[in-house]
């Protein structure tokens, strides 16, 4: 009877054993380990910056796009000036007399360029974001004969 009391015992006393043991384990599995989280935030910071790179370059395109639409408006103005006075003005000023000529979309003054390529009386050109002439991508040269 005392063998069967010890049995009962020892087994009770391992059945708690293997319950604090599965309470530790629990315990210490609830939250994320530092390299758990470095992970996450690895992967996180990796599809923001792919979503920022695709971001800015619609939004340089976008810039490009408004400055051809202002391109536009100047070559309007122009247009008008020229069935007005019936010369090519010499600068913008003269175009938009009274008032400031617009600017592109990185805040850079047109240039009105006279004669134009080829057969064309001016030209209207953009230095792109940069404001020096050449470049490439966002501070490639817009020209208005180019993108009418």
């Amino acid at each position: 009877m005392q063998d069967l009391q010890t049995e009962r015992t020892t087994a009770w006393e391992r059945r708690a054993a293997d319950l604090e043991a599965a309470r530790h384990t629990l315990r210490s599995r609830r939250g994320m380990s530092l390299v758990e989280v470095m992970v996450v935030i690895a992967i996180i910071l990796t599809l923001m910056s792919v979503l920022a790179f695709g971001v800015f370059q619609v939004f340089g395109q976008a810039q490009q796009d408004t400055t051809i639409l202002t391109m536009g408006k100047v070559d309007q103005r122009i247009q008008i000036y020229m069935l007005r006075k019936k010369k090519v003005p010499g600068d913008l000023g003269e175009v938009f007399s009274g008032e400031e000529p617009p600017l592109d979309a990185w805040n850079n003054e047109f240039r009105l360029v006279s004669p134009g390529p080829g057969n064309m009386k001016y030209d209207i050109i953009s230095l792109g974001a940069d404001g020096a002439e050449g470049g490439a991508g966002d501070n490639a040269d817009l020209k208005w004969s180019e993108n009418k």
